[in-house]
């Protein structure tokens, strides 16, 4: 069997092309970039660069979706396969001729679960195959975007359950990694109305037009976790408690990937000040702000903490573990 992947939602990535560019906050420290500074002096990564084509990506899904019955046997559910892990599908910069063989690969690979995850969405319509605007997204491909705060969740969203609904994607998810602020997904407003997006309902409550409609495109699956790498920014724990219980309230699958380089302190083990306690080499403290402002944290050498604030020491990402109040969230769609 082909070789599988570290990433804790997916069974394997497959890349058509390495290289991309920063488009958002979230990708600050991005690792797909790190790793391309390592390799090749970052010559395939930002405007302008070229990328890099794989040439063994499209084999390599091929030999996914043929040993596919074998997998499923021994693993009780259909590989998945994330395209992809080191660029962005829809991406501008790539060649047209590699994303129209990158599509018809997946179009003709059907024992695989697809999981396509863009930055960029508002290129999906334009980028697709024509056949699958005319004849139907196929049923083995799902659609995520990468949301790391309010922001980008009320721009973006919107835009994501849109296509779902005119293209009839069966599963529509999002990357909420690094997780950089309190982000409320089930009572928006949007314009007119106010939306839940986890549950898939509208309304308004202007008198004499109070409405509430159901069954409205939703969410199917949401990705939470905290940043890793030498300089990762802080997640504040009620962020990602947010969203699972936002989850749980409305029937979503949850799955908390990670806390990343941060952990949440237990506040035993510090003093009356905020000083550490425990035992072994002491290890950096943070105080993260409890609000929505992203990456807004100062050192506890700066006073007494607050109650309303969140400790977090750094311990590195394997140590910081997955563990969201006792129990993995391991929840993936159908």
């Amino acid at each position: 069997m082909t070789d599988e992947t570290k990433i804790e939602w997916t069974d394997f990535t497959v890349n058509f092309w390495e290289g991309c560019q920063k488009v958002g906050p979230g990708c600050d420290h991005c690792y797909a970039e790190a790793r391309d500074v390592r390799f090749t002096g970052g010559s395939h990564w930002g405007p302008g660069a070229p990328r890099r084509k794989v040439k063994g990506g499209i084999p390599k899904l091929r030999k996914i979706n043929r040993d596919a019955e074998k997998f499923h046997d021994e693993n009780g559910h259909w590989p998945r396969v994330f395209c992809s892990s080191l660029s962005d599908v829809f991406d501008n910069a790539v060649d047209p001729e590699w994303r129209r063989e990158a599509f018809t690969a997946i179009t003709v690979a059907p024992r695989v679960r697809i999981q396509l995850l863009t930055k960029r969405v508002g290129n999906v319509e334009k980028m697709i195959p024509d056949i699958w605007k005319s004849n139907g997204w196929p049923h083995w491909v799902g659609l995520m975007i990468t949301v790391v705060n309010q922001a980008e969740a009320d721009r973006d969203i919107p835009k994501l359950l849109d296509l779902k609904a005119r293209f009839g994607i069966p599963w529509v998810g999002l990357s909420m990694e690094p997780l950089l602020g309190l982000v409320d997904l089930s009572d928006r407003c949007n314009g007119w109305y106010f939306a839940n997006w986890l549950a898939g309902t509208k309304w308004h409550d202007t008198p004499g037009l109070s409405t509430h409609k159901r069954g409205e495109p939703h969410i199917d699956w949401v990705i939470c976790g905290g940043e890793s790498g030498r300089n990762a920014r802080p997640m504040h724990p009620d962020w990602a408690r947010s969203l699972r219980d936002q989850c749980q309230a409305a029937g979503t699958k949850f799955f908390f990937k990670q806390w990343g380089e941060w952990y949440p302190v237990n506040r035993a083990e510090l003093g009356p000040y905020g000083e550490w306690i425990g035992g072994g080499k002491k290890p950096l403290i943070e105080n993260i702000e409890g609000t929505s402002e992203c990456g807004y944290y100062c050192s506890e050498e700066h006073g007494h903490v607050d109650h309303k604030n969140a400790l977090v020491k750094r311990v590195g990402k394997k140590a910081a573990g997955r563990l969201l109040d006792g129990r993995e969230w391991n929840e993936v769609p159908e």
